[in-house]
């Protein structure tokens, strides 16, 4: 029995603050170990119950979060590819779509996207899931905030959730305890594990049908072949696989991030001198939006 565990980062237990998902803040590193933490908990579970082999896919932010030395040494970091076959999917540590309140660090792959597949409201849980879909990989279990769980329900709807924290604002959480939320984990893997009969496969509609909304790089993306222009800031496309769209993604979001370091490069040749506390003005304001009115 080959599992794949699908992990992201805000939904992990434990994880209260959006600085605790950023590298670089000083709350970092004690996210990374709270993301093994989990990863341990699942693949121990996952061994006891008669797993062969346990592997991770490291979702946060394009990955580099897990650092190997703090796994369990039979647990490997594997690359975002489904064909080397897996028997099973776990999805942990997950969040919700753009714009969900109440929802704890709420987005779709990166800040500033608005996503529909074949014309619903989709978030990451909807891509991953039809993801798997697409080589017959069953999803058993998802974990993240309430929010995330709430929105597993409706993508997922026969597959189990567990919830780790509720949001009290878009960057902040109160999270269950941990040897709770670890407790809930170890049995509910051995549950699943040991009930292959009620695990489901989630196949996407192809083509797959798609509209996009960025709220950078929108100029620049429109210029891309397979978009259609559409009203009101929206995108829309056809793609053969549910892997495609996520490449896309994330070829949108590298766009996205090209135009804002564009944008600071041209003040700064304005005012050099003031670059730093530019810097702090234009992070204080994404997060002031983000807190606000995260999109759409």
């Amino acid at each position: 029995m080959r599992v794949l565990v699908i992990a992201d980062m805000e939904g992990i237990s434990g994880i209260e603050t959006v600085d605790a998902c950023a590298p670089g803040h000083p709350e970092y590193p004690g996210g990374q170990e709270r993301l093994a933490a989990e990863v341990n908990v699942l693949a121990e579970a996952a061994f006891a119950a008669g797993a062969s082999s346990v592997s991770v896919i490291d979702w946060h932010a394009g990955g580099g979060n897990i650092e190997a030395h703090a796994l369990d040494a039979r647990v490997r970091i594997v690359a975002e590819d489904l064909s080397s076959g897996y028997d099973v999917a776990f999805l942990i540590g997950f969040h919700a779509m753009a714009g969900t309140r109440p929802a704890f660090i709420s987005h779709t792959m990166f800040r500033g996207l608005a996503l529909e597949m074949d014309g619903r409201a989709t978030g990451e849980l909807g891509l991953l899931s039809r993801w798997a879909g697409e080589w017959g990989l069953p999803v058993a279990l998802v974990a993240g905030d309430r929010a995330a769980t709430r929105e597993a329900e409706e993508f997922l709807p026969e597959t189990p959730t567990l919830t780790m924290k509720l949001a009290q604002s878009w960057d902040r959480a109160d999270a269950l305890p941990v040897e709770r939320t670890h407790a809930a984990l170890r049995a509910e893997v051995a549950r699943t594990l040991g009930r292959p009969e009620g695990w489901r496969v989630y196949r996407p509609q192809t083509p797959v049908r798609f509209r996009l909304r960025p709220r950078e790089g929108a100029e620049v993306a429109a210029r891309l072949p397979w978009l259609t222009r559409e009203d009101g800031g929206w995108l829309s496309g056809e793609l053969p696989r549910v892997k495609d769209l996520i490449d896309l993604i994330d070829v949108l979001s590298a766009l996205s991030g090209a135009e804002q370091r564009a944008e600071l490069l041209r003040r700064l040749r304005d005012d050099p001198v003031a670059g730093a506390a530019l810097r702090r003005e234009e992070a204080a304001a994404r997060e002031r939006a983000a807190r606000e009115n995260p999109w759409p």
